[in-house]
């Protein structure tokens, strides 16, 4: 990735800041964004100190405005764009994200906007300088929600599985130019928050039915999302990449089983 340049949106936490100092780390030029300057800086900082180079630009992906403005900072900061990686998205407020009959539509609207419509705006205001720079690549975060329905987040795992189709199309449209689009799956990832306030039972859960005896952190998403931004993966695009300790790769009652089992043997499943 030597002095190539990437913008990762939603990089001040969790994934985004793990994708920008692994990044960093391998040579890019690293832009990271977000709503406001004064959260990203530490990242930032992070960065300068391993010898890399980064720059905090505030970018809102709800307003296309702040898109094209920040986009056109990082170039003009830079030099050019080689690479996008689409990672901002409405995490907050998540408890309403519940039943569809009782689903408030502002904030459904609102979701929309920020994960797929800013998703799309982020990837539109790249494509030309992508183009300029003789292609790149373009990763989305995407999330297991987007492959099957669940009890809750119907408005984030709808955003998702639209984020499917619009990387596909992206590829189509512009593959022979040069530009690659892909989606990583991402299942559960342990940031900073959840290990403070998702229970260990809950967390325990979880990781029966994952098929590794752990959980996700930031650090194995971020190493997926440098690969398919990288030209080691220059004959993958059109792809959607999995990385969720094959939670979604199994029938529906494996942990069930794996208990009965255990049951049936007298040996800890």
């Amino acid at each position: 990735m030597k002095d190539k340049v990437a913008i990762i949106t939603g990089g001040g936490s969790g994934i985004g800041r793990a994708t920008a100092l692994m990044m960093a780390q391998r040579g890019a030029k690293v832009a990271i964004t977000g709503r406001t300057e004064a959260r990203l800086a530490h990242v930032v900082e992070e960065i300068t100190a391993a010898g890399g180079q980064a720059l905090a630009v505030a970018m809102d992906v709800m307003e296309e405005a702040s898109i094209a403005a920040g986009i056109t900072r990082v170039v003009d900061h830079f030099g050019g764009l080689h690479i996008l990686h689409s990672n901002a998205a409405q995490t907050g407020l998540m408890h309403e994200d519940a039943l569809i009959a009782d689903m408030d539509v502002a904030f459904w609207d609102r979701t929309f906007a920020t994960n797929l419509r800013g998703s799309m705006l982020c990837a539109k205001h790249a494509i030309p300088h992508l183009l300029s720079a003789g292609g790149g690549s373009i990763v989305f975060t995407g999330s297991g929600k987007g492959l099957a329905g669940d009890l809750d987040y119907p408005a984030y795992g709808t955003t998702k599985a639209g984020m499917l189709g619009l990387s596909k199309y992206i590829a189509t449209q512009y593959g022979k130019q040069g530009i690659r689009s892909n989606v990583v799956v991402v299942g559960l990832v342990m940031t900073e928050a959840l290990d403070d306030n998702m229970p260990l039972e809950a967390q325990k859960l979880m990781t029966e039915h994952n098929l590794v005896d752990y959980l996700g952190r930031p650090e194995d998403i971020a190493e997926v999302v440098a690969f398919l931004a990288s030209d080691q993966a220059r004959y993958v695009t059109g792809a959607s990449i999995v990385a969720d300790g094959g939670f979604t790769s199994h029938s529906a009652v494996y942990a069930d089983m794996m208990r009965f089992a255990a049951m049936q043997t007298g040996k800890p499943a």
